[in-house]
């Protein structure tokens, strides 16, 4: 009856010159999903007309929520086992594999970003030799147009399985929030408040989703520097020790500018749970407050803990841009 009323609805929904009713990633071929070609006829449709509801894509069946926590839940009752579960270890496992293909694609990436200068140097070689043939000198050009689009092509993969993942590992943790969240007993409920509960699956998950762009810095940063600095070794000899000392310099700066960030950010997501808190509270008892006519002191006090979370925002923005401004700088200074 479930799957009966959800294909009507589904039939609803699309129209019959739109696209609604397909799921072209699925269908696609390797050609397809290298090229993201599944996408062309959505974008040609929104070049003729302005795109509606009823016109998008259905939702990959791998990507949906009921799928997802599915998934992680047979994992995460096998770590209920465990004396002490793992979270992280149920969502790797569960969501782990795009994940590790896009490290292999950031690791393909990152050697072809080299192949151009070893290159150059070759070209650089070619064009002081007046006898070198012609064909060589297009052989290596040809080599550094092969690397540039390779590159091109592993980092877009590349972000496109990160992007993938974070967006399940936010699914799997939101539905299980709220699943957790309608089996609470009474001590449980006394102890976490609705705005804590809330954030949990808007910002907290939100922020898991954010980081998989990112964790994969954990070994490609190493992977750079050390590569780097054997090229610069090569070249430059003992003299590309002074760009690395800069660096070694800098590591303890980043890392305290991290950890302000860190608790900025702890002190900001605790005013955010207040604010929350407050929120459902005035809505919960609306319907006393516009009897006892308590409007403008419930305003007040909501804007109050909204001051106070913009100020603690206003704070860890500024942080935050100076964080990026001396990231940014690093390699300016190295390269002095």
């Amino acid at each position: 009856m479930a799957k009966r009323k959800s294909e009507e609805v589904r039939q609803l929904l699309a129209k019959d010159d739109g696209y609604g009713d397909r799921c072209p990633e699925e269908m696609g071929g390797f050609c397809s999903s290298v090229f993201f070609s599944w996408l062309t006829p959505l974008l040609d449709l929104g070049n003729k007309r302005p795109l509606e509801f009823g016109d998008l894509y259905q939702l990959n069946p791998a990507d949906r929520a009921m799928h997802i926590s599915e998934k992680f839940q047979r994992y995460w009752d096998k770590e209920l086992t465990r004396s002490k579960p793992r979270l992280w270890w149920a969502l790797s496992r569960a969501f782990g594999t795009p994940f590790l293909v896009a490290g292999f694609l950031k690791l393909v990436h990152d050697m072809l970003q080299f192949v151009g200068p070893l290159v150059i140097k070759l070209i650089i070689e070619f064009l002081s030799d007046p006898e070198a043939e012609l064909n060589t000198g297009l052989l290596y050009a040809a080599v550094i147009f092969v690397a540039g689009v390779g590159q091109s092509f592993a980092l877009r993969q590349y972000f496109f399985y990160c992007f993938e993942t974070g967006l399940r590992l936010r699914s799997a943790v939101v539905t299980a929030v709220y699943h957790k969240s309608l089996v609470l007993s009474a001590s449980a409920k006394g102890a976490r408040s609705t705005g804590e509960i809330t954030n949990l699956m808007s910002i907290d998950a939100q922020r898991l989703q954010d980081i998989t762009n990112y964790l994969h810095a954990i070994w490609y940063a190493l992977f750079q520097i050390v590569v780097s600095s054997y090229l610069l070794y090569v070249q430059l000899g003992v003299a590309f020790v002074a760009g690395v000392v800069v660096m070694l310099l800098i590591i303890p700066a980043t890392a305290a500018i991290s950890g302000i960030m860190q608790l900025l950010q702890k002190r900001l997501m605790t005013v955010k749970d207040e604010r929350v808190k407050v929120v459902y509270e005035v809505l919960s008892g609306i319907k006393v407050i516009k009897l006892q006519a308590w409007e403008n002191s419930f305003t007040a006090r909501v804007m109050e803990f909204r001051t106070n979370e913009l100020d603690r925002l206003r704070t860890y923005i500024y942080a935050r841009s100076f964080a990026s401004v001396v990231f940014n700088g690093v390699p300016s200074l190295v390269t002095v």
